[in-house]
């Protein structure tokens, strides 16, 4: 959900600031330089018991290029924005526990990603001669077959059978849960050799054609490879793709590394999962489903896995997973997803601890990254609890309003469909094996898997209406143009995929007054909650302390600007 309050943009947004960090000692990482540093560190701006110094106003206020208008202007907004998280504060809007987690994860998200960029850029570098090494190889192009299947014992039975003569491709069709691979027959290319996926390049290298690959397993199972057919290719010339290659070729060695580190991160680190707790989560999950029946206090507080130097609890846990897009595997309902879940999330954990211990939560850009998510956080908190109930209109004020702006009310077309996944080895072999015999996989709700997230209530597998921009791309452009009672399969992942079925169209049309409450809504809050967050703002000045260095602020001011107070 977009933030309700940034509409009021001059009363409310300042892009870009934040509070003052507590300490500007952070580590040196990648060569990071405090320019912040350069400005006056006292105090210039005080609301209530928040205050900014000249280090982080200076460089907002030199974004404006002098202009007296637009500094007091964005000044004004500062103020305005400053005074509803001071009350939000007093209010005790910043200090839930929902709030604690909210800023944990998004400042783990942060750093973890952070970390791992520094920590690859230190640690992988491009060995000489690589790149020139890597074109000579360029040229040729591979055709080749891969079949993708969950368990090795089946993997290893199927190469049997194709070096016994079986037809690779009808194999590859009626077995690999690798989507792309059973359309295609596992046929895939043609690529050139050097720019094929890392893990198939190692299987192929050494090939003649129509040999097979040994096994190897992959993050979606165990498989094998062949090549078909071979031939030669013209390449750009060495200059116009040398840095090309370089980033390809740091790119895997990275991947490569990453996949080590990880392993090393979390023995080092000893991250236990606690014996019990994935089957009591998912005891607590409802089926299909990302909402989960309350825990009790003793439960929440119990550790879900720990580290040294850290861990997670029951309720930090199920919020995370609740959280968790909608589209993919998520089966929170199953001790082994839970296990598995925990084991990358822990990781996430360690990695965003290691961040810490170098000091990046204390670089500049990422307190005031985190202190502006945080904050838009608790002015959307603060917009549903306090400005909203101040917003609610009469149904004579909507039905003005919908008189007034009825031809402009338009629903966006609409589609029903039926739907149906199938999730894992088992149900994606029993999928194939139903749409080949020309069965009906909408009958078989028991043994496929329901989609919740998108069905009507009440249904199990009819959708609600949904627009266009209610389905993710690709998806969305194959299910609008298809044609009624066609049939649209969606590739979710190697191991999940969506059958679509359309049953209805509902045609664009301008909104009845029932259909158009919530654009009447927005309609009646666009025109309201200026006034509404205008008058807020005035009594809040009445009731915290506002102390401006005028002459500070003045410095950014050119002398022949116009003045805000000129008429």
């Amino acid at each position: 959900m977009l933030l309700k309050i940034t509409v009021l943009t001059l009363l409310i947004i300042l892009s870009g600031c934040g509070k003052q960090p507590e300490s500007n000692n952070a580590a040196d990482v990648n060569d990071v330089v405090d320019l912040a540093g350069e400005y006056d560190d006292s105090v210039v701006l005080t609301v209530g018991d928040r205050n900014f110094t000249g280090s982080v106003l200076a460089p907002i206020l030199e974004r404006l290029n002098g202009d007296s208008l637009m500094v007091n202007m964005k000044l004004e907004a500062l103020i305005n924005r400053m005074l509803i998280l001071q009350n939000a504060h007093d209010r005790g809007y910043d200090s839930t526990r929902e709030m604690a987690l909210y800023f944990y994860e998004r400042e783990r998200e942060k750093l973890q990603n952070d970390w791992l960029v520094w920590i690859l850029d230190q640690k992988v570098e491009l060995p000489p001669d690589t790149v020139e090494e890597y074109y000579s190889q360029m040229g040729t192009m591979l055709v080749y077959r891969a079949i993708t299947v969950k368990d090795r014992a089946h993997c290893d039975s199927l190469r049997q059978l194709v070096i016994n003569g079986e037809n690779m491709g009808d194999l590859a069709e009626e077995y690999s849960i690798n989507t792309r691979e059973a359309i295609n027959r596992g046929v895939l290319g043609p690529v050139d050799m050097m720019e094929a996926f890392p893990g198939d390049y190692m299987l192929l290298r050494g090939l003649e054609t129509g040999e097979l690959s040994s096994l190897d397993s992959s993050y979606s199972g165990w498989r094998f490879l062949r090549i078909d057919s071979t031939y030669q290719d013209t390449i750009p010339p060495f200059a116009e793709i040398k840095d090309i290659i370089a980033s390809r070729i740091l790119g895997r060695l990275k991947m490569a590394y990453k996949d080590e580190l990880f392993d090393s991160l979390r023995t080092v680190n000893n991250l236990q999962i606690t014996e019990g707790i994935p089957e009591l989560i998912a005891s607590h999950f409802l089926e299909n489903s990302q909402d989960y029946e309350p825990f009790t206090s003793e439960q929440e507080n119990m550790v879900a896995y720990s580290f040294t130097g850290g861990r997670r609890t029951i309720y930090s846990l199920a919020e995370n997973i609740r959280n968790l897009p909608p589209i993919g595997y998520n089966d929170p309902d199953d001790p082994d997803w839970i296990r598995e879940y925990s084991w990358l999330l822990g990781l996430y954990d360690i990695m965003s601890m290691e961040a810490k211990q170098l000091g990046m939560d204390t670089l500049p850009d990422n307190v005031s990254y985190m202190d502006q998510r945080f904050s838009n956080q608790v002015l959307d908190v603060y917009y549903a609890e306090v400005i909203e109930p101040r917003l609610i209109p009469t149904e004579e004020k909507l039905l003005e309003i919908y008189e007034a702006e009825k031809d402009s009310l338009i629903i966006q077309e609409e589609r029903v469909f039926k739907t149906i996944s199938a999730v894992g080895e088992g149900q994606l072999d029993l999928f194939n094996r139903v749409m080949e015999s020309g069965g009906d996989p909408f009958s078989m709700i028991e043994e496929l898997t329901a989609v919740q997230s998108i069905l009507a209530p009440g249904e199990s597998i009819i959708t609600r209406p949904m627009t266009v921009s209610d389905i993710p791309p690709p998806w969305n452009e194959m299910l609008f143009n298809a044609e009624m009672h066609e049939s649209v399969t969606c590739s979710v992942s190697a191991e999940q995929l969506l059958l679509f079925e359309l049953t209805e169209i509902r045609p664009e049309h301008i909104a009845t007054f029932d259909e158009s409450q919530d654009q009447l809504l927005a309609i009646f809050r666009s025109m309201e909650e200026e006034e509404v967050i205008s008058g807020l703002v005035d009594s809040l000045r009445s009731v915290y302390h506002i102390e401006i260095n005028r002459g500070f602020v003045d410095k950014f001011i050119y002398s022949d600007s116009l003045s805000i107070d000129q008429p």
